[in-house]
């Protein structure tokens, strides 16, 4: 008979390992390390089981640094890892990561150094990013949260896509598809499509490519690469020549197009995806610099013709197969490649630099030239936001802001790269791309100093050169800035009278009409009086003694405008400046229609 007098300490003691383990896998386990292993001795065994603490890394974070080499840890057998110390390593990572993002949103000084303090932690911090990045509306911050965690993000992919190009530009062995996938980086934000995940996609693809034909592996080279061609035009992976590809520039990055395929992708990124795919069925197929654009040159395997028959000691191989992915990988026969390349002027003794495979780096610099092409056609459209509801801007899934760093995705490319390409020749040095990436970090990369040291200041470490001395200026004086308490701006007089609007409050421009929110003012024309003449020349007073104001534009630039010139509007929901606002506000204020200033410690009383 059961006694109902037993504790139920007693009665836990009863039940099976077995069960005690299915319920730990549901216990938080936060709890599990601090509080449940305390219980008594059997539960601090059970607790402490290698299966247990694997299951929770593999439940809790998605995202690794490559210095844990996690997926093979996963295959390794499970007491070879001490799974319970990297969980807490992770949670460590978790805790720390978040107070110094708490940091960087609380005040503006000092958020380069804890920017990079987050980077040291790599990969591991992604997760905890996105957590804050995926609040809910009502939380407090959400503006600021969701916009600095981002932040931070993208500054870790940058730092991650250049550390992956520089081992391109090191000789190590970087796949094409993972040193095309950096450009994602830089624009990828909280989305699915990183390096990683690009050579996951593929793997999955291979996957279905073997499903769907089996035995391709055992083809014969020819057979193998038309029944490539075939599975990638079923799939809507072959281009055709379109200015629409060229308009829509996620079709150029391989990670967001891999997680959308609908529309067809730049000849260019076909060409990446025919080889990084044949690549894992064992096809050799390797880009081909023609002067045009790209080709996908297919080498038959060695010792064998592309029918896979042996050859004979000293036997040629015979002419490798040429696709051209501008128009859906049709061959195209060697010869006609010849005449064309000879049409253009080019002497038969250079054919086979032009018909050989190409570097990466050239393949690199390509799409760099193919991106701007697309900003380029992007800004040719921007003066019609306000005017054309149907503009290209208006309509594409592209922010402005992506526009800028794809634009920045491709200096740092052109910077890297330029020099390294045997065929492709830009007529650009790397020096002359300096001023203009100087410029971009002092406006709007201030968090990049680390890479603007690692990556381009030895390379010009002479110090009489004006180069390396204006790289050095730039480092300095943002670094400065940074670190520097802002001026606290009180409205005390005359400001209490001259200056009507508050930081927060959304206005209409009267002359140009574009929406914008107030961040900051000065009590008559300050430093920024001139840069104004340049952005509203027509819209200024005759003097410049009158309050003018800082402001963030729906299309993201800012502004400096004179108070004449502010229409005070209330809208219900101001969609086009949400993105961005974060950057100075807290959140949006449903009821009094202004945004939470997130900058007091600049202007405490606004």
């Amino acid at each position: 008979m059961l006694d109902y007098k037993f504790s139920s300490k007693t009665i836990f003691q009863y039940l099976p390992e077995e069960i005690i383990q299915k319920i730990l896998l549901h216990c938080d386990p936060d709890d599990i390390n601090l509080n449940l292993q305390r219980v008594c001795r059997r539960l601090q065994t059970l607790a402490n089981e290698p299966s247990l603490w694997r299951h929770n890394c593999h439940l809790e974070f998605r995202y690794w640094d490559i210095k844990h080499c996690i997926q093979d840890k996963y295959l390794w057998p499970v007491g070879y890892v001490d799974w319970k110390s990297l969980y807490l390593y992770r949670r460590k990572v978790d805790l720390k990561t978040t107070q110094l993002l708490n940091s960087i949103i609380c005040t503006q000084k000092s958020r380069i150094s804890k920017y990079e303090a987050i980077a040291e932690f790599g990969y591991d911090a992604k997760d905890t990013l996105l957590r804050h990045i995926g609040v809910d509306e009502n939380t407090e911050d959400v503006l600021a949260r969701r916009y600095y965690a981002n932040s931070v993000l993208d500054y870790l992919h940058r730092v991650n896509a250049i550390e992956i190009w520089q081992k391109t530009l090191d000789d190590k062995s970087v796949p094409v598809e993972t040193a095309l996938g950096c450009f994602d980086l830089f624009i990828l934000h909280n989305k699915r499509g990183d390096v990683s995940e690009i050579n996951e996609t593929f793997d999955k693809m291979a996957e279905c490519f073997r499903y769907q034909c089996p035995g391709v592996e055992n083809l014969p080279t020819r057979a193998k690469a038309f029944a490539t061609i075939d599975f990638m035009s079923r799939h809507n992976f072959t281009s055709l020549e379109s200015n629409r590809v060229y308009q829509n520039i996620e079709r150029n990055y391989i990670g967001l197009y891999l997680q959308n395929p609908k529309d067809p992708p730049s000849p260019l990124l076909s060409a990446v995806i025919y080889c990084a795919l044949g690549r894992r069925i064992g096809l050799d197929a390797r880009g081909c610099g023609t002067l045009n654009y790209i080709h996908i040159v297919v080498f038959s395997r060695p010792g064998e013709t592309l029918d896979a028959e042996i050859l004979k000691e000293g036997e040629p191989a015979g002419e490798p197969i040429y696709l051209d992915p501008q128009r859906a990988m049709i061959q195209v026969p060697l010869h006609t490649l010849r005449k064309t390349l000879s049409d253009r002027g080019l002497h038969p003794g250079y054919h086979a630099q032009f018909l050989s495979d190409v570097s990466i780096a050239s393949v690199i610099l390509r799409m760099s030239k193919t991106i701007l092409a697309t900003v380029r056609r992007f800004r040719a459209h921007e003066n019609d936001f306000h005017t054309d509801t149907h503009s290209v801007i208006r309509n594409s899934s592209c922010h402005f802001m992506d526009m800028e760093n794809a634009h920045y995705s491709a200096l740092w490319a052109d910077f890297l790269f330029t020099g390294d390409s045997r065929q492709l020749n830009s007529g650009t040095s790397q020096s002359n791309l300096i001023p203009t990436i100087l410029e971009r970090y002092e406006r709007q990369y201030p968090m990049d100093s680390r890479l603007i040291e690692n990556h381009i200041l030895p390379l010009y470490d002479d110090p009489r050169s004006l180069l390396s001395c204006q790289i050095v200026h730039a480092l300095r004086a943002v670094r400065i800035s940074d670190e520097s308490s802002k001026q606290i701006r009180l409205r005390l007089p005359p400001a209490d009278k001259k200056v009507l609007y508050k930081v927060g409050q959304v206005f209409r421009h009267k002359r140009y009409y574009y929406q914008a929110v107030i961040f900051g003012w000065d009590l008559e024309g300050g430093v920024d009086f001139e840069r104004a003449i340049s952005n509203d020349a027509e819209s200024l007073p005759s003097e410049r003694h009158q309050t003018f104001y800082h402001a963030l534009v729906e299309d993201t630039s800012t502004r400096y405008v004179a108070e004449e010139n502010i229409d005070i509007i209330k809208p219900d929901y101001p969609k086009n400046l949400m993105k961005q606002a974060g950057k100075y506000f807290k959140r949006w204020d449903p009821h009094s229609r202004t945004f939470v200033s997130g900058i007091r410690d600049e202007y405490p009383e606004d």
